[in-house]
């Protein structure tokens, strides 16, 4: 056994010393067990601190300091029992005094005990307890079920500070949500209450009738202003309001079946009254009143308590089940009830339910708690004023006690623990100490073992040689002893015999085990492998992640195909024929070979020119220089009924552009109102007062419009003015335009860069239907527009946007936008022709409701009032009913679809495809 060590019996005789000087306590008093507790857990908080200085595991001091903690906890743990066994006879001690049997028992502060479970306190906060019910319902239940094992009769919902305004205001939920919450208040006391049955069922315990009160607070507590400590504000709010206000929760109480109203903590006679009328509206709910007073005669805001508490229970005697008084000091309650039901035939029963005396400030919170008496001491004076509905008292002194005596324990167990896992490191450490020094103790006699070996083996060595050469060599007398010789043998023998069993035991022992040497071999063979398997793992991902760039190039290319070739097909379709130049010839001097070599290499525009010089006076003549007036007929557009000679301005394109956007930007404002022709018609009108003038504008426009017919946007307004197209084409590509503009500019840095990459992915969130075809292409044109170099990664959305007087759809990037519309508008008309028969059925007749299918079938997501449009626009029937709409052939209405502006909302859903590669 190992000996103490001397500093170690010098700690224990120290501590010995101390604890004889401690006086002995013989008290059956928990309180000086407690003391005498402490005293010597010093002694041995001094001496522990010692022995795990010095890394001791081994002294009876460790023993007898956890022994010392463990007693002290349960002493505490007693003195903590007493406590609440203290609490829960004061009551019953004084119900069986010979009081009024007509005592019922409320619960106590609702917010202190609730703090308790929850961890931090209400108080400050504009719902007070009222927010736990959306964040700790089940703090709420607990608390709940701790004033019923506590001997409560009657328990409160916690909704004194709930409302529905206030539960949307400040925890932003919805109307309903906030309905629901106080609903839940009801539920869970409910719930407490058939748990706490149970457990009186279960511990054959009589099962009281637990009555659940709905708590309905003063409307000054949900302003939050410290009102509702003096009524101040029921001169500012008015009769109506209140009553509005309190609705709510008392119907989601009533509802949510509470047994009884409990309306508290009252500071004036007129919302009294208010609520006293409100419980008039169910008749089968009773109720109780509480004011809040300031001194032993008055209301908090000043009113008579005793003419305003009688006027109150006339109002209402036969819902109302007791009047009474909360929230105030208790020195004061007596005085008030006192003399109450002195001049009444039928007694008013009293409710009371005090704080402790303490008084709130907004600002400061609860202050003069020096100043109060225990509630104790008014409970016997209650009593004596005849009828009392029920008491409620504040025990803080016994809860401050419980409190620290726990934190104490909890402290004492803390340092128990610490004391157990330093006594388990030290142990550890002292066990790994011991396996070090036997190691060592080991690899001695090892060596001892090896040299004993060396010795004879050497000493062998050197007999044999003399044997063998018959030298001279002088040899010690014992080397040639026969006696130490056999020794020697057997030795060896021994040593061979040991060697040769720890090796066949080495050998069965470590059969499977990999020599060291191979070992590392393989580990490094190992680790090379891993090393190249990483690095062809990385060549794998790079392969794939190329090969899965070429699959989507692939694709894009397939797509970019198709676009081209249904582009193509359109051209061919739409485009005008070369005209035959050749037959000019004719009508030149020289005949065709002047006319070939005039018109050799030139352009139409270029060939046209030289036609008309060749032509000579007939070319160059009036009707160059001015343009004959169509007359005033009215089948003539109104800005083109004129009467004469129209000068010819030979506007340029640009002028042309510019005029053109100018209607636009003025049309803006009268899109439903006015036609296209109308606007054109008010806005030279507007402009020029003379009708010459006016016509000369109108024809220049005109003429200069079918000159410029080759550019879609012009084309566009061609065809607006003239009914063939509509406008709101126009609308929508503009919409499109803006609305791209506003998401970019939004997620840009400083409002005016943004890189290639975000603009990529805005674009398609934006226009979620486009192809990846769409999107490059869209690309393309911004860095064309911008001229962006191949490592540019920035795009200026300012100049990107940057509009002139000619309009934004001039712009390079918004012409491709209009013309990718376009196409997917084609495309998407083809599709709902197709579905209609195609074009080998164009002389069918279509219905309203083949078109309904149609649209369903090429685009579900649509809706029914974008679907509505399109009909009536293809159907050219903007008024009658829809579902009377006479049919038209398929061909009249896939030429009305083309003209209009018709948008594929949604894709179509197809199945999936199986595509195998060969």
């Amino acid at each position: 056994m190992a000996s103490v060590p001397k500093f170690v019996k010098e700690i224990e005789i120290n501590v010995s010393h101390k604890l004889l000087k401690i006086e002995k306590t013989n008290s059956e008093l928990l309180e000086p067990q407690q003391l005498h507790c402490d005293k010597i857990l010093e002694i041995y908080q001094e001496a522990f601190n010692k022995l795990i200085t010095g890394t001791i595991t081994f002294s009876k001091l460790l023993t007898e300091i956890k022994d010392a903690y463990e007693c002290s906890i349960q002493i505490r743990d007693k003195r903590i029992s007493q406590f609440i066994i203290q609490d829960k006879n004061l009551l019953n001690t004084m119900l069986s005094s010979g009081k009024p049997s007509t005592v019922y028992i409320l619960d106590a502060g609702f917010s202190g005990q609730l703090s308790r479970h929850v961890g931090t306190s209400p108080d400050g906060h504009p719902l007070w307890c009222s927010k736990f019910l959306q964040t700790n319902p089940d703090d709420v239940f607990k608390t709940h079920l701790d004033f019923l094992r506590a001997g409560s009769d009657i328990i409160s919902t916690n909704t004194y500070q709930a409302s529905v305004d206030g539960f949307v205001k400040y925890l932003g939920v919805t109307s309903e949500e906030g309905y629901g919450i106080i609903t839940r208040a009801v539920d869970l006391a409910k719930r407490a209450r058939e748990v706490y049955n149970n457990e009186c069922q279960q511990g054959n315990k009589p099962v009281r009738n637990i009555q659940i009160s709905g708590s309905i607070g003063p409307y000054g507590a949900y302003l939050h202003d410290g009102s509702e400590y003096d009524g101040s504000y029921a001169d500012k709010v008015s009769v109506e309001e209140m009553k509005e206000w309190h609705a709510p929760r008392l119907r989601a109480l009533v509802t949510a079946g509470v047994d009884l109203i409990a309306f508290e903590t009252l500071p004036c006679r007129k919302e009294a009254e208010v609520l006293v009328e409100m419980l008039k509206e169910y008749p089968h709910m009773k109720g109780y009143l509480s004011f809040s007073c300031k001194d032993e005669n008055s209301l908090a805001n000043g009113e008579d308590f005793k003419t305003v508490i009688k006027k109150c229970w006339d109002m209402n005697p036969t819902q109302l089940i007791a009047v009474g008084v909360n929230c105030c000091p208790p020195t004061i309650v007596a005085k008030l009830i006192k003399g109450i039901n002195d001049d009444r035939q039928s007694k008013i029963p009293f409710i009371t339910y005090p704080n402790s005396g303490e008084k709130y400030k907004p600002k400061e919170g609860w202050v003069e708690a020096e100043k109060c008496k225990p509630l104790a001491n008014f409970v016997e004076e209650y009593l004596d004023l005849g009828r009392v509905f029920g008491i409620s008292a504040k025990k803080k002194q016994n809860y401050d006690k419980i409190k620290k005596m726990l934190k104490e324990n909890e402290d004492l167990r803390e340092n128990n623990l610490k004391l157990t896992f330093e006594i388990s490191k030290l142990k550890k450490d002292m066990g790994k100490l011991s396996d070090d020094n036997f190691s060592d103790y080991l690899s001695l006699m090892r060596e001892r073992d090896a040299r004993y070996t060396l010795y004879f083996e050497n000493l062998a060595l050197h007999m044999k040689i003399k044997e063998l050469d018959g030298s001279s060599y002088q040899v010690d007398e014992a080397y040639g002893d026969p006696v130490v010789l056999r020794i020697a043998l057997d030795r060896c023998r021994e040593q061979l015999s040991k060697t040769q069993l720890d090796l066949n035991k080495k050998n069965d022992e470590y059969a499977d085990t990999v020599p060291r040497r191979q070992y590392d071999t393989l580990e490094t063979k190992y680790f090379g492998l891993v090393k190249a398997f990483d690095s062809l793992k990385q060549e794998h991902g790079a392969l794939q992640e190329n090969y899965n760039r070429l699959l989507a190039s692939k694709t894009s290319i397939k797509e970019e195909l198709c676009e081209t070739k249904e582009r193509c097909n359109e051209l061919e379709r739409a485009g005008t024929p070369r005209p035959r130049w050749e037959l000019c010839a004719d009508f030149i001097g020289g005949g065709r070979d002047r006319w070939r070599q005039l018109a050799s290499n030139l352009s139409s525009r270029d060939i046209l020119r030289v036609l008309l010089k060749e032509l000579g006076p007939a070319a160059e003549g009036d009707n160059l220089e001015h343009f004959d007036g169509l007359g005033i007929d009215p089948i003539i557009p109104p800005y083109l009924r004129y009467e004469g000679k129209v000068r010819n301005l030979r506007l340029s394109r640009r002028e042309i552009s510019v005029i053109i956007n100018d209607i636009w930007l003025g049309k803006k404002d009268h899109i439903q109102d006015i036609s296209m022709q109308d606007y054109v018609t008010k806005y030279f009108e507007d402009r020029y007062q003379q009708p010459s003038v006016r016509a000369e504008w109108a024809y220049n426009l005109c003429a200069g419009v079918e000159q410029m017919l080759d550019e879609p946007q012009v084309k566009l307004f061609w065809g607006v003015l003239h009914g063939h197209l509509s406008e709101h084409i126009y609308w929508g590509h503009q919409n499109q335009w803006q609305s791209l503009k506003e998401q970019l500019y939004k997620h840009s840095k400083d409002k005016e860069n943004i890189s290639i990459d975000e603009f990529e992915k805005i674009s398609k969130s934006v226009f979620p239907m486009k192809s990846e075809v769409d999107i490059k292409n869209m690309m393309d044109v911004v860095r064309k527009q911008l001229k962006l170099k191949m490592n540019s990664n920035e795009i200026n959305l300012d100049k990107l946007f940057q509009e002139n007087e000619e309009g934004f759809d001039r712009l390079e990037f918004a012409r491709e936008l209009y013309r990718q519309r376009q196409m997917a508008q084609d495309k998407y008309i083809r599709e709902v022709v197709g579905e209609l028969g195609g074009k080998h059925a164009s002389n069918k007749m279509v219905t309203v409701e083949n078109v309904k299918r149609a649209f369903a079938i090429i685009d579900p997501a649509i809706d029914h009032i974008r679907m509505e449009r399109y009909i009536r626009w293809a159907f050219s029937d903007p008024t009658t009913d829809v579902n009377s709409i006479s049919p038209v052939p398929l061909r009249v209405l896939a030429t009305r679809l083309a003209a209009g502006d018709i948008e594929r909302v949604g894709p179509r859903y197809r199945g999936t495809r199986r595509i195998t590669y060969k």
